[in-house]
């Protein structure tokens, strides 16, 4: 397990701050499983990632409803700028003040949305390269609530496959989204023939 963290890029850090373990439950045999706690530091939910190739399914997580959770909470400043990742290894990969939305779609259902938009929580979404659509939509829901939004967007990779130095260059590269940007990418969508009406 700390050979295949390791090999992802992993600091003695990471492991400090991300407090990485194991289980000998036959459910969670050979996967890595990271905690996420509350703001008053309780457990509220965590994800799995086999480091075994013959397991087919890589993640697995909790049964929690993640729509109610805000990953690692008490790791979040909610005053200062927020960069948004999808994933826990994104969430490693970034040495800013982040949170992992634990997948590619965050709206008004989800508990962390509610938080930003209440504390007009600045954002930089830095998702993975297929998910650019979706991130303008996310983008254009929270400027709906004057929330100021950066977007990372041409990401030869995902951030959790990039050097933490790489990840840093992409997302000092963030642009400011607004209507000019998504009539931007609507032509730019017309012009290659996949038309995007989000």
């Amino acid at each position: 397990a700390k050979n295949y963290l390791f090999s992802r890029g992993f600091t003695k850090d990471d492991f400090y701050l991300h407090k990485p373990g194991i289980s000998r439950s036959n459910e969670f045999i050979n996967r890595i499983i990271f905690p996420s706690f509350d703001s008053e530091l309780k457990l509220n939910f965590f994800v799995s990632r086999t480091y075994d190739d013959n397991q087919k399914i890589k993640y697995r997580n909790c049964k929690a409803n993640k729509k109610e959770v805000i990953f690692n909470e008490n790791m979040v400043d909610f005053n200062s700028e927020l960069v948004l990742v999808e994933g826990i290894f994104d969430l490693v990969n970034v040495e800013r003040n982040c949170c992992c939305i634990l997948g590619s779609w965050l709206d008004h259902n989800y508990v962390l949305f509610e938080k930003i938009v209440k504390n007009k929580t600045p954002i930089i979404l830095a998702l993975d390269p297929d998910a650019e659509m979706k991130a303008r939509k996310i983008a254009r829901m929270l400027k709906e609530y004057c929330v100021e939004v950066k977007i990372v967007d041409k990401l030869q990779s995902d951030i959790g496959s990039m050097s933490k130095n790489e990840v840093e260059t992409a997302l000092l590269s963030a642009k400011h989204y607004d209507n000019t940007d998504r009539l931007r990418y609507l032509i730019d969508g017309i012009k290659s023939g996949s038309v995007y009406w989000g």
